[in-house]
Protein backbone atom coordinates (compact mmCIF):
# COMPACT_ATOMS: atom_id res chain seq x y z
CA UNK A 1 0.00 0.00 0.00
CA UNK A 2 1.27 3.52 -0.83
CA UNK A 3 1.09 6.67 1.17
CA UNK A 4 -2.53 7.66 2.02
CA UNK A 5 -1.98 10.99 0.25
CA UNK A 6 -0.75 9.42 -2.99
CA UNK A 7 -4.18 8.71 -4.58
CA UNK A 8 -5.46 12.19 -3.79
CA UNK A 9 -2.34 14.05 -4.88
CA UNK A 10 -1.59 11.86 -7.93
CA UNK A 11 2.00 11.85 -6.70
CA UNK A 12 4.04 8.70 -6.21
CA UNK A 13 5.88 10.48 -3.40
CA UNK A 14 2.63 11.03 -1.53
CA UNK A 15 2.36 13.95 0.86
CA UNK A 16 6.14 14.22 1.19
CA UNK A 17 6.48 16.23 -1.98
CA UNK A 18 3.33 18.21 -1.24
CA UNK A 19 4.71 19.79 1.93
CA UNK A 20 7.72 21.19 0.09
CA UNK A 21 7.84 24.92 -0.56
CA UNK A 22 6.45 25.44 -4.07
CA UNK A 23 9.32 27.82 -4.75
CA UNK A 24 11.86 25.20 -3.67
CA UNK A 25 10.48 21.95 -5.23
CA UNK A 26 13.80 21.11 -6.79
CA UNK A 27 15.44 20.85 -3.40
CA UNK A 28 15.48 17.36 -1.86
CA UNK A 29 16.34 18.42 1.69
CA UNK A 30 15.50 21.25 4.03
CA UNK A 31 18.15 22.09 6.60
CA UNK A 32 19.41 25.08 8.49
CA UNK A 33 22.66 25.02 6.57
CA UNK A 34 21.20 25.40 3.05
CA UNK A 35 17.66 26.83 3.54
CA UNK A 36 17.41 30.42 4.77
CA UNK A 37 14.60 31.29 7.21
CA UNK A 38 11.50 33.00 5.81
CA UNK A 39 11.97 36.73 5.95
CA UNK A 40 9.81 39.04 8.05
CA UNK A 41 8.32 40.53 4.89
CA UNK A 42 7.35 37.10 3.58
CA UNK A 43 5.81 36.18 6.93
CA UNK A 44 3.69 39.35 6.76
CA UNK A 45 2.63 38.56 3.21
CA UNK A 46 1.60 35.00 4.08
CA UNK A 47 -0.31 36.20 7.16
CA UNK A 48 -2.23 38.75 5.07
CA UNK A 49 -3.02 35.97 2.63
CA UNK A 50 -4.33 33.92 5.56
CA UNK A 51 -6.49 36.76 6.80
CA UNK A 52 -7.97 37.22 3.31
CA UNK A 53 -8.87 33.52 3.01
CA UNK A 54 -12.15 31.80 3.91
CA UNK A 55 -10.45 30.35 7.01
CA UNK A 56 -9.57 33.74 8.53
CA UNK A 57 -12.35 33.45 11.11
CA UNK A 58 -10.86 30.19 12.41
CA UNK A 59 -7.43 31.80 12.80
CA UNK A 60 -8.96 34.74 14.64
CA UNK A 61 -11.01 32.43 16.85
CA UNK A 62 -7.91 30.62 18.16
CA UNK A 63 -6.01 33.91 18.38
CA UNK A 64 -3.40 33.08 15.76
CA UNK A 65 -1.35 36.21 15.05
CA UNK A 66 1.47 37.27 12.80
CA UNK A 67 3.72 37.31 15.87
CA UNK A 68 2.90 33.63 16.44
CA UNK A 69 4.22 32.86 12.96
CA UNK A 70 7.40 34.80 13.68
CA UNK A 71 7.97 32.89 16.93
CA UNK A 72 7.49 29.58 15.14
CA UNK A 73 9.93 30.55 12.39
CA UNK A 74 12.48 31.38 15.10
CA UNK A 75 12.43 27.80 16.39
CA UNK A 76 12.80 26.24 12.97
CA UNK A 77 16.47 25.35 13.63
CA UNK A 78 15.41 23.48 16.78
CA UNK A 79 12.73 21.59 14.82
CA UNK A 80 15.12 20.73 12.01
CA UNK A 81 17.56 19.36 14.56
CA UNK A 82 15.08 17.32 16.63
CA UNK A 83 12.13 16.66 14.33
CA UNK A 84 13.18 13.03 13.79
CA UNK A 85 13.22 12.50 17.59
CA UNK A 86 9.71 13.99 17.91
CA UNK A 87 8.44 11.74 15.15
CA UNK A 88 10.15 8.64 16.58
CA UNK A 89 8.60 9.22 19.99
CA UNK A 90 5.21 9.81 18.37
CA UNK A 91 5.24 6.53 16.45
CA UNK A 92 6.54 4.66 19.47
CA UNK A 93 3.36 5.70 21.30
CA UNK A 94 1.28 5.02 18.17
CA UNK A 95 2.58 1.45 17.94
CA UNK A 96 0.82 0.70 21.22
CA UNK A 97 -2.60 1.12 19.50
CA UNK A 98 -3.37 -1.89 17.21
CA UNK A 99 -6.30 -0.13 15.51
CA UNK A 100 -4.09 2.73 14.33
CA UNK A 101 -1.32 0.39 13.22
CA UNK A 102 -3.91 -1.58 11.19
CA UNK A 103 -4.96 1.60 9.40
CA UNK A 104 -1.32 2.50 8.68
CA UNK A 105 -0.46 -0.99 7.40
CA UNK A 106 -3.55 -1.05 5.18
CA UNK A 107 -2.86 2.28 3.52
CA UNK A 108 0.84 3.04 3.85
CA UNK A 109 3.85 2.22 6.03
CA UNK A 110 5.43 3.67 9.20
CA UNK A 111 8.61 4.63 7.37
CA UNK A 112 6.75 6.68 4.77
CA UNK A 113 4.55 8.32 7.37
CA UNK A 114 7.59 9.24 9.47
CA UNK A 115 8.91 11.30 6.56
CA UNK A 116 5.43 12.76 5.98
CA UNK A 117 5.10 13.84 9.62
CA UNK A 118 8.59 15.40 9.60
CA UNK A 119 7.60 17.46 6.56
CA UNK A 120 4.35 18.37 8.25
CA UNK A 121 6.06 19.66 11.43
CA UNK A 122 8.69 21.62 9.47
CA UNK A 123 5.87 23.12 7.42
CA UNK A 124 4.38 24.51 10.68
CA UNK A 125 7.59 26.47 11.44
CA UNK A 126 8.15 27.65 7.86
CA UNK A 127 6.20 30.90 8.29
CA UNK A 128 4.40 30.16 5.00
CA UNK A 129 0.95 29.92 6.57
CA UNK A 130 -1.07 31.07 3.59
CA UNK A 131 -3.61 29.71 1.11
CA UNK A 132 -1.47 26.72 0.03
CA UNK A 133 -0.99 25.80 3.69
CA UNK A 134 -4.78 25.72 4.13
CA UNK A 135 -5.19 23.51 1.07
CA UNK A 136 -2.64 21.04 2.43
CA UNK A 137 -4.55 20.81 5.75
CA UNK A 138 -7.84 20.25 3.94
CA UNK A 139 -6.28 17.42 1.99
CA UNK A 140 -5.26 15.81 5.28
CA UNK A 141 -8.87 15.95 6.48
CA UNK A 142 -10.14 14.38 3.25
CA UNK A 143 -7.56 11.61 3.39
CA UNK A 144 -8.38 10.83 7.03
CA UNK A 145 -12.02 10.41 6.04
CA UNK A 146 -11.08 8.15 3.15
CA UNK A 147 -8.94 5.84 5.32
CA UNK A 148 -11.49 5.96 8.19
CA UNK A 149 -9.16 7.66 10.66
CA UNK A 150 -11.61 9.25 13.06
CA UNK A 151 -11.08 12.79 14.52
CA UNK A 152 -10.44 11.49 18.07
CA UNK A 153 -7.22 9.88 16.92
CA UNK A 154 -6.22 13.04 15.06
CA UNK A 155 -6.81 15.19 18.17
CA UNK A 156 -4.95 12.68 20.33
CA UNK A 157 -2.01 12.75 17.92
CA UNK A 158 -1.78 16.53 18.31
CA UNK A 159 -1.69 16.09 22.08
CA UNK A 160 1.25 13.70 21.82
CA UNK A 161 3.11 16.02 19.45
CA UNK A 162 2.43 19.07 21.65
CA UNK A 163 3.80 17.23 24.68
CA UNK A 164 6.98 16.39 22.77
CA UNK A 165 7.32 19.98 21.47
CA UNK A 166 6.81 21.48 24.96
CA UNK A 167 9.49 19.23 26.42
CA UNK A 168 11.80 20.08 23.50
CA UNK A 169 11.31 23.85 23.88
CA UNK A 170 11.83 23.79 27.63
CA UNK A 171 14.98 21.81 27.09
CA UNK A 172 16.44 23.82 24.20
CA UNK A 173 15.41 27.40 25.09
CA UNK A 174 17.09 29.27 27.93
CA UNK A 175 14.12 31.44 28.92
CA UNK A 176 11.19 29.47 30.24
CA UNK A 177 8.72 32.30 29.62
CA UNK A 178 9.89 32.57 26.03
CA UNK A 179 9.56 28.79 25.65
CA UNK A 180 6.01 28.91 27.02
CA UNK A 181 5.06 31.82 24.70
CA UNK A 182 6.48 29.95 21.72
CA UNK A 183 4.66 26.78 22.76
CA UNK A 184 1.42 28.78 23.06
CA UNK A 185 1.98 29.96 19.46
CA UNK A 186 2.52 26.35 18.43
CA UNK A 187 -0.67 25.32 20.23
CA UNK A 188 -2.67 28.01 18.46
CA UNK A 189 -1.39 26.86 15.07
CA UNK A 190 -2.18 23.26 16.03
CA UNK A 191 -5.73 24.32 16.92
CA UNK A 192 -6.03 26.12 13.59
CA UNK A 193 -4.79 23.00 11.77
CA UNK A 194 -7.22 20.80 13.69
CA UNK A 195 -10.12 23.14 12.90
CA UNK A 196 -9.41 22.96 9.17
CA UNK A 197 -8.69 19.20 9.07
CA UNK A 198 -11.65 18.22 11.24
CA UNK A 199 -14.06 20.56 9.36
CA UNK A 200 -12.84 19.07 6.09
CA UNK A 201 -13.21 15.58 7.57
CA UNK A 202 -16.79 16.34 8.59
CA UNK A 203 -17.59 17.80 5.15
CA UNK A 204 -16.06 14.79 3.43
CA UNK A 205 -17.84 12.40 5.77
CA UNK A 206 -21.15 14.20 5.23
CA UNK A 207 -20.67 14.09 1.46
CA UNK A 208 -19.81 10.41 1.70
CA UNK A 209 -22.94 9.73 3.73
CA UNK A 210 -25.02 11.69 1.23
CA UNK A 211 -23.46 9.70 -1.57
CA UNK A 212 -24.15 6.48 0.33
CA UNK A 213 -27.76 7.53 0.83
CA UNK A 214 -28.02 8.36 -2.85
CA UNK A 215 -26.42 5.02 -3.71
CA UNK A 216 -28.91 3.28 -1.43
CA UNK A 217 -31.79 5.03 -3.20
CA UNK A 218 -30.29 4.06 -6.53
CA UNK A 219 -29.81 0.55 -5.19
CA UNK A 220 -33.47 0.32 -4.21
CA UNK A 221 -34.47 1.55 -7.66
CA UNK A 222 -31.98 -0.90 -9.12
CA UNK A 223 -33.57 -3.75 -7.17
CA UNK A 224 -37.02 -2.69 -8.31
CA UNK A 225 -35.80 -2.29 -11.89
CA UNK A 226 -34.05 -5.65 -11.86
CA UNK A 227 -37.17 -7.36 -10.46
CA UNK A 228 -39.29 -5.61 -13.07
CA UNK A 229 -36.73 -6.54 -15.72
CA UNK A 230 -36.87 -10.20 -14.67
CA UNK A 231 -40.67 -10.15 -14.70
CA UNK A 232 -40.74 -8.39 -18.06
CA UNK A 233 -38.20 -10.82 -19.49
CA UNK A 234 -40.27 -13.76 -18.26
CA UNK A 235 -43.45 -12.26 -19.71
CA UNK A 236 -41.61 -11.56 -22.94
CA UNK A 237 -40.31 -15.13 -23.07
CA UNK A 238 -43.79 -16.51 -22.42
CA UNK A 239 -45.32 -14.21 -25.03
CA UNK A 240 -42.62 -15.09 -27.53
CA UNK A 241 -43.20 -18.78 -26.85
CA UNK A 242 -46.90 -18.33 -27.55
CA UNK A 243 -46.21 -16.27 -30.67
CA UNK A 244 -43.68 -18.85 -31.82
CA UNK A 245 -46.40 -21.52 -31.57
CA UNK A 246 -48.62 -19.32 -33.74
CA UNK A 247 -45.75 -18.88 -36.19
CA UNK A 248 -45.31 -22.66 -36.41
CA UNK A 249 -49.05 -23.01 -37.04
CA UNK A 250 -48.82 -20.31 -39.70
CA UNK A 251 -45.93 -22.16 -41.34
CA UNK A 252 -47.94 -25.39 -41.33
CA UNK A 253 -50.89 -23.48 -42.80
CA UNK A 254 -48.76 -21.96 -45.57
CA UNK A 255 -47.30 -25.38 -46.35
CA UNK A 256 -50.83 -26.79 -46.64
CA UNK A 257 -51.81 -23.88 -48.89
CA UNK A 258 -48.71 -24.43 -51.00
CA UNK A 259 -49.54 -28.13 -51.34
CA UNK A 260 -53.18 -27.29 -52.22
CA UNK A 261 -51.97 -24.72 -54.75
CA UNK A 262 -49.62 -27.26 -56.29
CA UNK A 263 -52.43 -29.82 -56.51
CA UNK A 264 -54.74 -27.15 -57.97
CA UNK A 265 -52.18 -26.29 -60.62
CA UNK A 266 -51.86 -29.96 -61.50
CA UNK A 267 -55.66 -30.32 -61.69
CA UNK A 268 -55.93 -27.17 -63.80
CA UNK A 269 -53.24 -28.41 -66.16
CA UNK A 270 -54.96 -31.78 -66.37
CA UNK A 271 -58.31 -30.06 -67.02
CA UNK A 272 -56.70 -27.91 -69.68
CA UNK A 273 -55.32 -31.03 -71.33
CA UNK A 274 -58.73 -32.71 -71.32
CA UNK A 275 -60.46 -29.59 -72.64
CA UNK A 276 -57.77 -29.30 -75.30
CA UNK A 277 -58.45 -32.89 -76.32
CA UNK A 278 -62.21 -32.17 -76.36
CA UNK A 279 -61.62 -29.11 -78.54
CA UNK A 280 -59.54 -31.22 -80.91
CA UNK A 281 -62.38 -33.78 -81.07
CA UNK A 282 -64.89 -30.99 -81.69
CA UNK A 283 -62.69 -29.70 -84.49
CA UNK A 284 -62.59 -33.23 -85.93
CA UNK A 285 -66.38 -33.56 -85.66
CA UNK A 286 -66.78 -30.20 -87.37
CA UNK A 287 -64.50 -31.40 -90.16
CA UNK A 288 -66.52 -34.61 -90.52
CA UNK A 289 -69.75 -32.66 -90.50
CA UNK A 290 -68.40 -30.33 -93.14
CA UNK A 291 -67.44 -33.34 -95.22
CA UNK A 292 -70.89 -34.88 -94.63
CA UNK A 293 -72.51 -31.62 -95.58
CA UNK A 294 -70.55 -31.61 -98.80
CA UNK A 295 -71.59 -35.20 -99.42
CA UNK A 296 -75.21 -34.23 -98.75
CA UNK A 297 -74.94 -31.46 -101.28
CA UNK A 298 -73.54 -33.95 -103.76
CA UNK A 299 -76.37 -36.34 -102.89
CA UNK A 300 -78.97 -33.63 -103.52
CA UNK A 301 -77.30 -32.83 -106.84
CA UNK A 302 -77.36 -36.53 -107.79
CA UNK A 303 -81.01 -36.77 -106.74
CA UNK A 304 -81.81 -33.76 -108.83
CA UNK A 305 -80.03 -35.30 -111.80
CA UNK A 306 -81.88 -38.61 -111.21
CA UNK A 307 -85.13 -36.64 -111.10
CA UNK A 308 -84.29 -35.08 -114.40
CA UNK A 309 -83.55 -38.54 -115.88
CA UNK A 310 -86.75 -39.89 -114.34
CA UNK A 311 -88.68 -37.08 -116.00
CA UNK A 312 -87.05 -37.89 -119.34
CA UNK A 313 -87.89 -41.60 -118.90
CA UNK A 314 -91.39 -40.66 -117.78
CA UNK A 315 -91.82 -38.62 -120.97
CA UNK A 316 -90.48 -41.54 -123.03
CA UNK A 317 -92.88 -43.87 -121.17
CA UNK A 318 -95.80 -41.60 -121.97
CA UNK A 319 -94.80 -41.54 -125.61
CA UNK A 320 -94.34 -45.32 -125.59
CA UNK A 321 -97.80 -45.75 -124.10
CA UNK A 322 -99.28 -43.53 -126.81
CA UNK A 323 -97.39 -45.49 -129.47
CA UNK A 324 -98.63 -48.78 -128.04
CA UNK A 325 -102.18 -47.44 -128.07
CA UNK A 326 -101.80 -46.36 -131.72
CA UNK A 327 -100.24 -49.75 -132.53
CA UNK A 328 -103.25 -51.51 -130.99
CA UNK A 329 -105.62 -49.41 -133.06
CA UNK A 330 -103.69 -50.14 -136.25
CA UNK A 331 -103.52 -53.84 -135.37
CA UNK A 332 -107.27 -53.90 -134.92
CA UNK A 333 -107.74 -52.43 -138.31
CA UNK A 334 -105.47 -55.01 -139.81
CA UNK A 335 -107.67 -57.73 -138.55
CA UNK A 336 -106.36 -61.26 -138.60
CA UNK A 337 -103.02 -60.04 -139.88
CA UNK A 338 -102.48 -57.57 -137.09
CA UNK A 339 -103.35 -59.93 -134.19
CA UNK A 340 -99.71 -60.68 -133.35
CA UNK A 341 -98.80 -57.06 -133.41
CA UNK A 342 -101.71 -56.38 -131.07
CA UNK A 343 -100.20 -58.71 -128.49
CA UNK A 344 -96.86 -56.92 -128.76
CA UNK A 345 -98.48 -53.53 -128.53
CA UNK A 346 -100.33 -54.71 -125.45
CA UNK A 347 -97.13 -55.86 -123.77
CA UNK A 348 -95.40 -52.63 -124.70
CA UNK A 349 -98.27 -50.72 -123.21
CA UNK A 350 -98.13 -52.78 -120.02
CA UNK A 351 -94.39 -52.26 -119.87
CA UNK A 352 -94.87 -48.53 -120.38
CA UNK A 353 -97.43 -48.42 -117.57
CA UNK A 354 -95.12 -50.37 -115.24
CA UNK A 355 -92.31 -47.99 -116.13
CA UNK A 356 -94.49 -45.02 -115.27
CA UNK A 357 -95.45 -46.65 -112.00
CA UNK A 358 -91.75 -47.33 -111.16
CA UNK A 359 -90.81 -43.82 -112.17
CA UNK A 360 -93.47 -42.38 -109.88
CA UNK A 361 -92.15 -44.52 -107.03
CA UNK A 362 -88.58 -43.41 -107.83
CA UNK A 363 -89.75 -39.82 -107.94
CA UNK A 364 -91.33 -40.22 -104.51
CA UNK A 365 -88.10 -41.72 -103.14
CA UNK A 366 -86.04 -38.93 -104.66
CA UNK A 367 -88.38 -36.34 -103.14
CA UNK A 368 -88.07 -38.13 -99.79
CA UNK A 369 -84.29 -38.17 -100.08
CA UNK A 370 -84.27 -34.48 -100.97
CA UNK A 371 -86.51 -33.68 -98.00
CA UNK A 372 -84.33 -35.79 -95.67
CA UNK A 373 -81.18 -34.16 -96.99
CA UNK A 374 -82.71 -30.71 -96.52
CA UNK A 375 -83.79 -31.66 -92.98
CA UNK A 376 -80.30 -33.04 -92.31
CA UNK A 377 -78.82 -29.81 -93.63
CA UNK A 378 -80.96 -27.79 -91.22
CA UNK A 379 -79.99 -30.09 -88.35
CA UNK A 380 -76.37 -29.77 -89.39
CA UNK A 381 -76.69 -25.98 -89.21
CA UNK A 382 -78.03 -26.28 -85.64
CA UNK A 383 -75.31 -28.78 -84.72
CA UNK A 384 -72.67 -26.52 -86.24
CA UNK A 385 -73.99 -23.57 -84.25
CA UNK A 386 -74.07 -25.60 -81.02
CA UNK A 387 -70.62 -26.99 -81.72
CA UNK A 388 -69.29 -23.50 -82.35
CA UNK A 389 -70.94 -22.34 -79.12
CA UNK A 390 -69.49 -25.32 -77.27
CA UNK A 391 -66.06 -24.52 -78.65
CA UNK A 392 -66.37 -20.90 -77.57
CA UNK A 393 -67.37 -22.02 -74.06
CA UNK A 394 -64.49 -24.49 -73.89
CA UNK A 395 -62.11 -21.86 -75.19
CA UNK A 396 -63.35 -19.44 -72.50
CA UNK A 397 -62.93 -22.19 -69.91
CA UNK A 398 -59.42 -22.80 -71.25
CA UNK A 399 -58.63 -19.09 -70.90
CA UNK A 400 -60.05 -19.08 -67.38
CA UNK A 401 -57.94 -22.09 -66.53
CA UNK A 402 -54.88 -20.44 -68.02
CA UNK A 403 -55.51 -17.33 -65.93
CA UNK A 404 -56.27 -19.47 -62.88
CA UNK A 405 -53.09 -21.43 -63.39
CA UNK A 406 -51.07 -18.23 -63.72
CA UNK A 407 -52.83 -16.75 -60.68
CA UNK A 408 -52.34 -19.92 -58.63
CA UNK A 409 -48.65 -20.00 -59.57
CA UNK A 410 -48.34 -16.32 -58.65
CA UNK A 411 -50.15 -16.93 -55.36
CA UNK A 412 -47.96 -19.94 -54.73
CA UNK A 413 -44.87 -17.79 -55.23
CA UNK A 414 -46.30 -15.17 -52.90
CA UNK A 415 -47.04 -17.87 -50.34
CA UNK A 416 -43.43 -19.02 -50.64
CA UNK A 417 -42.30 -15.45 -49.95
CA UNK A 418 -44.67 -15.29 -46.99
CA UNK A 419 -43.22 -18.57 -45.76
CA UNK A 420 -39.73 -17.11 -46.02
CA UNK A 421 -40.88 -14.03 -44.13
CA UNK A 422 -42.45 -16.23 -41.47
CA UNK A 423 -39.23 -18.25 -41.21
CA UNK A 424 -37.28 -15.01 -40.80
CA UNK A 425 -39.88 -13.92 -38.28
CA UNK A 426 -39.45 -17.21 -36.43
CA UNK A 427 -35.68 -16.75 -36.41
CA UNK A 428 -36.18 -13.23 -35.06
CA UNK A 429 -38.45 -14.63 -32.38
CA UNK A 430 -35.77 -17.15 -31.46
CA UNK A 431 -33.15 -14.39 -31.28
CA UNK A 432 -35.48 -12.23 -29.16
CA UNK A 433 -36.20 -15.22 -26.93
CA UNK A 434 -32.47 -15.84 -26.49
CA UNK A 435 -31.89 -12.15 -25.80
CA UNK A 436 -34.78 -12.15 -23.32
CA UNK A 437 -33.27 -15.12 -21.50
CA UNK A 438 -29.95 -13.29 -21.40
CA UNK A 439 -31.68 -10.16 -20.08
CA UNK A 440 -33.37 -12.23 -17.37
CA UNK A 441 -30.03 -13.78 -16.45
CA UNK A 442 -28.36 -10.36 -16.40
CA UNK A 443 -31.22 -9.01 -14.26
CA UNK A 444 -30.73 -11.84 -11.79
CA UNK A 445 -26.99 -11.16 -11.70
CA UNK A 446 -27.75 -7.47 -11.26
CA UNK A 447 -30.06 -8.25 -8.37
CA UNK A 448 -27.38 -10.46 -6.82
CA UNK A 449 -24.77 -7.71 -7.17
CA UNK A 450 -27.22 -5.22 -5.68
CA UNK A 451 -27.77 -7.50 -2.69
CA UNK A 452 -24.02 -7.91 -2.26
CA UNK A 453 -23.64 -4.14 -2.43
CA UNK A 454 -26.38 -3.76 0.15
CA UNK A 455 -24.60 -6.23 2.44
CA UNK A 456 -21.38 -4.25 2.12
CA UNK A 457 -23.18 -0.98 2.90
CA UNK A 458 -24.87 -2.61 5.89
CA UNK A 459 -21.48 -3.78 7.18
CA UNK A 460 -20.02 -0.30 6.57
CA UNK A 461 -22.79 1.29 8.59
Amino acid sequence: MGCPFKHLLNNEKGALGFFKNTKKQESSQMSSSNTPATSSTEISRFYRELMNSTEASKAKFVGLTEEDLRRLVSIRPIFEKHVSDIVASFYENLSQVPALMSIINNHSSVDKLRQTLERYLLDMVSGEIGQDYIVRRKIIGSVHNRINLFPEWYIGAYTLIQNEVLALLLREMDAVDQARETFASFQRLCSFDMQIAIATYIDSYTSSMMRLNEIERIQHRLNESSEMLVATAEETSASIGEKETHVVQMLDGTRDIQESSRKMVEDVEEGKSEIGSALNEIDRIVEIMDETREKSKELIESANKIGEIVQVIHAISNKTNVLSLNASIEAARAGEHGRGFTVVAKEVRNLAMQTQSALEHIHEQISMVQNNVNSFDNSFEQIAKQTSRFREINTAIMNIMDNSSVQVRSNSEKIKNVSRYILDFQQTFNEISTASDQVAKMAEELSLLSNQLNDKFSIGK
